[in-house]
């Protein structure tokens, strides 16, 4: 498997037009971001040998490192898809823009329908306004951010999700529903379980509320993490990596 993950410099050349900062290259990440391409059922552009095909992934499967991409609708490009060494995919769901290049493609049948496999890439490219992707923080046991606002009022909220880009933070406290766009945090203390905590500072980019299926609102405050995260970056790469490792685990249980 290690060959067929690997990409020759070639290929890696497709993309250089992208923004390397965007470049997700660990297995876990290229998972999460397969794994939105499939839940949000967005249309993808799979380009080979002067061909193409509009397609969707069907399957992710993060234990082995492959993904099944829907077949296309005309046969002939169907039938050469299997023939070809370089498979550049391309989709643009929501302004987030996704491109990576995998070698090779097998025809499989999935669920009693025609279908391709592949293997992940070694890099893919996931450009969104936030730049990077969020996974959720632990229900039982949460995460935590305490600090106090500029008028000397204090905060201690749960955490929602996390990515290497900032956090979001929840609670059903009216006071939290009044804050605005572009509001500085600053020495938000991050309670990040056996990872220890970290202390940075936060702009909120986006509040707002939402309704629990009980009808009660919840206050949800994305927030970015504001200046160079210095080594709280590797922290964070490590608890974002064993929170997908967890919850790929749970879900192959299920």
């Amino acid at each position: 498997m290690t060959a067929a993950l690997l990409l020759d410099a070639d290929i890696v050349d497709t993309a250089r037009d992208v923004d390397s900062n965007y470049a997700q290259r660990h297995p876990l990440q290229i998972a999460v971001c397969l794994r939105n391409l499939m839940s949000g059922q967005d249309f993808v552009t799979v380009e080979f040998n002067g061909r193409q095909i509009v397609t969707q992934l069907l399957d992710v499967d993060s234990r082995n490192a492959r993904f099944v991409f829907d077949a296309g609708s005309v046969a002939e490009d169907n039938a050469a898809l299997p023939a070809a060494r370089e498979l550049t995919f391309r989709s643009l769901p929501g302004g987030i823009r996704t491109e990576f290049t995998t070698l090779d493609a097998t025809a499989v049948m999935f669920e009693g329908l025609p279908a391709f496999e592949a293997a992940f890439p070694t890099l893919l490219y996931y450009v969104q306004r936030r730049e990077f992707f969020r996974v959720p923080t632990p229900l039982l046991d949460p995460y935590i951010a305490t600090g106090a606002y500029e008028d000397g009022g204090s905060f201690r909220l749960e955490l929602q999700d996390l990515s290497l880009g900032g956090i979001a933070l929840k609670t059903a406290d009216t006071r939290f529903g009044s804050l605005e766009t572009g509001t500085l945090l600053h020495d938000v203390s991050l309670q990040l379980g056996s990872f220890g905590t970290l202390q940075l500072d936060l702009e909120i980019v986006a509040p707002r509320v939402v309704t629990t299926p009980k009808g009660d609102q919840r206050f949800v405050i994305g927030c970015k993490f504001i200046g160079a995260l210095g080594p709280a970056e590797r922290t964070l790469q490590r608890v974002v990596t064993q929170l997908e490792t967890k919850r790929q685990r749970l879900s192959s249980r299920g």
